[in-house]
């Protein structure tokens, strides 16, 4: 079951390594911020960006696994979203409050911002709670490798934005939504489903139109997962009471819960799959004001927890382990 996990949590950075015998924290870094978005690098287990924001802010690049990490810039942003280029590496999209998306085309030593984002008719309407920008976050970027041309994201709150070019222009969609993550099917890039504070929405025509999938009407969805053996298995975390955990064995159409137990984690995305274990999954949740980790082996049909308390976990993402 060897995997590396990497915990965005309210105090940095931590890299945890997990074993049989369950988890030890092996790294930690950038105290004191808040981490609100991570990406590793497909084929560098050592290599992650690393977002911070509303406790802290900017855009950091661990390459030794979260040990150390230099910073990116965005010190006056709080960086909520992160996307690589899924053929293009040096490729990296950036979503920021105040809302703004940027892209570097040089790994990260350079970025301009695509103004585009600023000139959609809701831009003005776009907020979010806390001071001192209050004006709504991008994030939850997906792109398809097949159509890396197309690029999604959510809007806290606001929309749902996307674009055809690279992010040259941009289009807005499902305006004054409370848009969370965006995931587009490994099968197929027209497909694509929305997690939002209203429930969980797909789109068939690259998210132009979108249609709210009933058995999760008026659910808090914040995380969508696929099987990457089986993209018809599909999991979303709900932050609403009752269960949190559910599961499609049919790409969408139904649902089941699972993992009734677990606690909740907020408006967080802490759901994830083993890089190499599909049917083994990752949760962090949240008891006393701590995160706990817990772990399912069978599809989230039960779960066990991995022990230990961790700082309040906002994001977790998985990565073979390298040691």
């Amino acid at each position: 079951m060897y995997c590396r996990l990497y915990l965005g949590t309210e105090d940095g950075l931590r890299t945890a390594h997990i074993d049989t015998g369950g988890f030890e924290v092996t790294a930690s870094s950038l105290d004191g911020n808040a981490v609100r978005s991570l990406s590793v690098a497909p084929d560098d287990s050592d290599d992650v960006l690393v977002g911070c924001g509303l406790r802290g802010q900017g855009l950091y690049r661990t390459t030794d696994g979260g040990g150390s990490v230099e910073t990116l810039g965005f010190d006056e942003e709080w960086v909520w979203g992160l996307a690589r280029h899924p053929t293009e590496p040096e490729t990296i999209y950036v979503g920021t409050e105040p809302p703004m998306v940027y892209r570097s085309t040089d790994g990260g030593d350079s970025f301009e911002a695509l103004s585009g984002v600023a000139d959609l008719p809701s831009r003005q309407e776009w907020s979010f709670f806390f001071e001192p920008f209050e004006a709504g976050h991008v994030h939850g970027f997906d792109i398809h490798p097949e159509r890396p041309d197309r690029i999604v994201a959510g809007v806290e709150h606001g929309a749902i934005i996307y674009s055809a070019d690279s992010g040259e222009t941009w289009t807005e969609t499902m305006v004054g939504a409370d848009a969370h993550r965006l995931a587009v099917h490994p099968d197929d890039p027209a497909v694509v489903f929305a997690a939002n504070g209203s429930g969980l929405y797909r789109s068939d025509d690259a998210g132009e139109e979108w249609t709210q999938l009933s058995p999760l009407a008026g659910e808090y969805v914040h995380s969508i997962v696929f099987d990457p053996d089986d993209p018809e298995r599909l999991y979303v975390y709900a932050a609403d009471e009752g269960p949190v955990v559910y599961r499609s064995e049919d790409g969408g159409d139904s649902w089941r819960s699972c993992g009734d137990d677990l606690p909740e984690a907020g408006a967080a995305d802490t759901l994830a799959v083993h890089p190499e274990r599909p049917k083994t999954l990752f949760y962090a949740g949240e008891i006393d004001g701590e995160s706990r980790l817990f772990v399912s082996h069978d599809a989230g049909d039960s779960w066990e927890r991995l022990g230990g308390g961790l700082p309040r976990t906002w994001r977790l993402a998985t990565a073979a382990d390298l040691r």
